[in-house]
C-alpha cells in the first residue's frame, strides 16, 4: 500500500497540490516556501504563484461560507461569535474593498476577517473580486521578493536551510500568535 502512495510523490501534481494545501495552514509561509520551490527550480514560477493563490483563495472563500452559514445555523453562530469579528462587521458593511485589503496585510486578522465578511452580508461576488485583488497583490509582493533573494542566495543558504527553516517557522508562528492576542487585549 504504502508503495503505491510513494509512488505519487513523483507525480508533477504533487507539489502544486502540497502547496495548495500548505496555504491552509500559514499562508505567507506557504507563499514563502512557494517562491524557494520555484528559486530552486524545483517548480515553475508561475505554477507555483498560481497554486498559492488558488489555496488562498479557497480558504478564503471556505471562511467566508462558515459565516454565511453562521446567518442561517444560530448553533454554529454561537460557536464563532469573537470580539475580533463583532468588531469588524460594521467597518465591512461600509467599505468591503478597503476592509478586505486591511485584512490580508493584518497578520492575525485573516481568519476572522474573513468570517466576519460572511456575517456582515458582503455580497458574493465584491467579496470574490476584493479578495481575489487582495491575494494577487499579496502573494505577488511576498513571492517576487522571496523568488528574488532565493535565486540571489540560494546556493550560500542551501546548507543551511534545514537548519533555518523550522527557525523561521517557529519565529512566523511566534509573531502571528503575538500579533492576535495584541488585538485581542485591544478589543
Amino acid at each position: 500500500m504504502l508503495d503505491g502512495l510513494f509512488g505519487y510523490i513523483d507525480h508533477p501534481a504533487w507539489p502544486i497540490l502540497v502547496v495548495v494545501i500548505s496555504t491552509f495552514m500559514l499562508e505567507d509561509l506557504a507563499i514563502i516556501g512557494a517562491a524557494f520551490l520555484a528559486a530552486s527550480e524545483k517548480m515553475a514560477p508561475g505554477v507555483a504563484f498560481f497554486a498559492v493563490c488558488l489555496g488562498m483563495f479557497i480558504g478564503d472563500t471556505a471562511l467566508y461560507l462558515l459565516g454565511r452559514a453562521a446567518l442561517i445555523w444560530p448553533k454554529l453562530r454561537r460557536k464563532i461569535r469573537h470580539p475580533i469579528i463583532q468588531k469588524q462587521v460594521r467597518p465591512l458593511r461600509k467599505s468591503p474593498w478597503k476592509q478586505l485589503m486591511l485584512i490580508r496585510c493584518m497578520p492575525g486578522l485573516r481568519t476572522f476577517g474573513y468570517i466576519a465578511c460572511g456575517l456582515a452580508k458582503v455580497p458574493a461576488t465584491p467579496f470574490c473580486l476584493a479578495n481575489l485583488a487582495s491575494i494577487v497583490a499579496w502573494a505577488a509582493a511576498l513571492f517576487v521578493t522571496t523568488y528574488m533573494l532565493g535565486r540571489q542566495f540560494g546556493e550560500q543558504l542551501h546548507e543551511w536551510m534545514w537548519f533555518l527553516l523550522p527557525l523561521a517557522i517557529v519565529g512566523f508562528i511566534y509573531t502571528q500568535r503575538r500579533a492576535r492576542r495584541t488585538m485581542e487585549e485591544a478589543a
